[in-house]
């Protein structure tokens, strides 16, 4: 079975807009992680800022920093790849910034221990900012001439300022062959730009596929938010946008997926690792991904003919006849928001829908349909798997469903426990199901004995 690394930017991407990890996004991740699912991220970030900023998070693999200047592994930061800058294009840096009037700040190794090096009396209103939200930082040394600011083995530039202020280096310096050179804003100070120049060997893109080498990975799956992640995503076989990219990343993306706020990446990860987790080596016939709008009117159909021909097994034609008369009778509007509303998984195989369902945010899990000729084969079980996981994402203690007669074995099976059979009206018609739930670890199971 092939191996899947899963590799996500930082910035706009992973993290919320406060800088953080999100407790849903820690929680699944950690859990994913634990359960052998191969992650990492890749960010511009260093490490001792990365590490602040993903406190909480499990990582088992090496990390990418400095936008693939460096991979490193474990608390002992042990670095695994480290593409330093090349000496000529140090010196025609430091002349481009002389004529510029800029003052960077110079990443590099002096005596084998990293450095931020910067002139104070030189430093630009950005740079200032940076330097005072990093006060803890050791990497930060001050230093008083030119020939302190370049020395040791140089392997990043940041310069920040105003975008006028920044092109005319960032066209110089983009025309060596050698250099990977960035400008962009920064997500968090508006109307700031960044100039960012590491060795042309220094990429995301090409840290993730040795990354993806040694770790015996087959595929990889990509996601971001930023221009610098489109090269990224150019290397993956799975390319994922986050909702709030820019619009070249969106383009270059097979897919959207929900944004930053919405914890787009854990989402996505639930539903395209559960048929693996579930299956093992089962699984591979289908894949499992997010909800779309343009799913409803297929998922309204397999809704009605799955009422109609599987569960005609457990009730009688009038029965069914109530719970859905027609795909027609399906209030659209209804159905269309709440599976928006929802954590919605849907099962696909090359363009077929073969089963779907839902959870809300307090975890009861709402539906579960699959499809006549897919019964029995690990549709349902990757669902439930995929939805149990968000529900630990919740923190919640359980999980709550109205199973029908057709359902509740499936369920039992999945330790569910029954609390009373219930009868709910359609159509003038009683029907009935079964409430049951699902104690989660670290939570306890309520309700009747």
């Amino acid at each position: 079975m092939d191996k899947t690394l899963y590799v996500s930017d930082l910035d706009g991407t992973l993290l919320t807009p406060r800088e953080d990890l999100s407790p849903f996004t820690i929680r699944v991740l950690n859990r994913l992680v634990e359960q052998g699912v191969a992650f990492t991220y890749a960010t511009a970030r260093s490490q001792h800022s990365a590490d602040v900023v993903t406190r909480g998070l499990t990582k088992s693999l090496p990390v990418i920093i400095y936008n693939g200047a460096f991979i490193r592994r474990g608390e002992r930061r042990e670095t695994l790849l480290r593409q330093l800058l090349p000496g000529p294009s140090v010196a025609r840096a430091r002349q481009v910034f002389g004529e510029a009037g800029i003052s960077p700040l110079v990443y590099t190794m002096v005596q084998g221990v990293e450095r931020v090096l910067w002139r104070p009396e030189k430093e630009s209103p950005g740079v200032a900012r940076y330097v005072a939200s990093r006060q803890r930082d050791e990497r930060l040394l001050p230093v008083a001439d030119e020939e302190a600011l370049y020395q040791g083995e140089v392997f990043y530039f940041t310069c920040i300022g105003g975008r006028e202020e920044l092109l005319p280096a960032y066209e110089a310096l983009r025309r060596d062959k050698a250099l990977s050179v960035l400008l962009q804003e920064e997500i968090y100070q508006p109307g700031e730009f960044w100039l960012e120049v590491m060795s042309a060997a220094a990429t995301k893109a090409q840290a993730a596929a040795w990354l993806k080498e040694r770790l015996g990975c087959q595929r990889m799956t990509a996601f971001g938010d930023g221009l610098n992640d489109i090269p990224l995503l150019e290397e993956a076989d799975v390319r994922c946008a986050v909702a709030n990219a820019v619009p070249q990343l969106r383009q270059a993306a097979g897919q959207v997926i929900p944004a930053n706020t919405e914890d787009g990446v854990a989402r996505f990860l639930l539903a395209d690792t559960a048929p693996t987790l579930a299956l093992g080596e089962r699984a591979g016939d289908f894949r499992l991904r997010l909800y779309r709008p343009q799913d409803l009117e297929g998922l309204i159909q397999l809704f009605y003919e799955t009422v109609h021909e599987v569960n005609l097994g457990d009730y009688s034609p009038a029965e069914v006849d109530a719970w859905v008369p027609s795909p027609e009778s399906v209030d659209r509007a209804a159905w269309g928001e709440s599976l928006a509303a929802h954590y919605t998984v849907v099962a696909e195989r090359e363009g077929q829908l073969l089963g779907f369902g839902d959870m809300d945010s307090t975890g009861y899990f709402d539906r579960l349909y699959v499809h006549r000729d897919f019964q029995g084969r690990g549709v349902a079980t990757s669902i439930a798997h995929a939805l149990e996981g968000f529900a630990h994402g919740l923190g919640a203690q359980r999980v709550t469903v109205h199973a029908s007669r057709t359902a509740r074995p499936f369920f039992e099976g999945r330790g569910y426990r029954m609390l009373c059979a219930q009868q709910v009206e359609r159509c003038g018609v009683l029907l009935e199901n079964f409430a049951m739930e699902l104690a989660l670890e670290g939570g306890e199971s309520h309700g009747s004995h």
